[in-house]
């Protein structure tokens, strides 16, 4: 028969998984946005035109975003589980929990945005020298500036989801 002590083995080897999976993702965000701004930089002429994958490297760094974005609100969920919740836990692990969550890397939260609006600055500049008098251009433009809102608000959300956790 399983105990609480099993339970909070299984959750930490869950938010393991979690940081994990984070960075996998993490990793495969470099990998697809650099290989995006890699080929879309080059200029082949003929049949392949690369300049497009200028136009999608930051709309992919985005949606790696959301991914790691859930990630992380789910460790941060669990640890708020095992700071609060748990009665079996024991007292040095919830202290833990308790000052890792009021001592978090205040840098971390924007680290993937600052990097996605990198990519996107860099392929914008990229961008400028062929395509500026183009409407997709400019419409591309927008449609990156409310992504990154929407980003902004998505951030703003999970962060008072865990500010409920205390």
């Amino acid at each position: 028969m399983r105990d609480d002590g099993d339970f909070i083995k299984d959750l930490r080897a869950e938010i393991l998984a979690t940081q994990e999976r984070r960075s996998a993702i993490i990793r495969q965000k470099f990998l697809f946005v650099v290989g995006l701004l890699g080929i879309g930089s080059i200029s082949i002429t003929g049949k392949i035109e690369t300049l497009w994958m200028l136009y999608l490297a930051p709309l992919v760094a985005f949606s790696f975003d959301l991914y790691i974005y859930g990630e992380d609100f789910g460790v941060k969920r669990a640890g708020a589980f095992i700071r609060k919740e748990s009665t079996n836990s024991p007292k040095n692990e919830k202290d833990w929990e308790k000052y890792v969550n009021k001592n978090r890397d205040p840098l971390a939260r924007m680290s993937g945005m600052l990097l996605s609006m990198l990519v996107l600055l860099g392929a914008a500049i990229g961008l400028w020298v062929e395509e500026r008098e183009a409407v997709l251009y400019w419409v591309w433009i927008a449609v990156n500036v409310l992504a990154i809102i929407g980003l902004r608000m998505y951030r703003r959300h999970l962060a008072r989801l865990e500010d409920k956790f205390e």
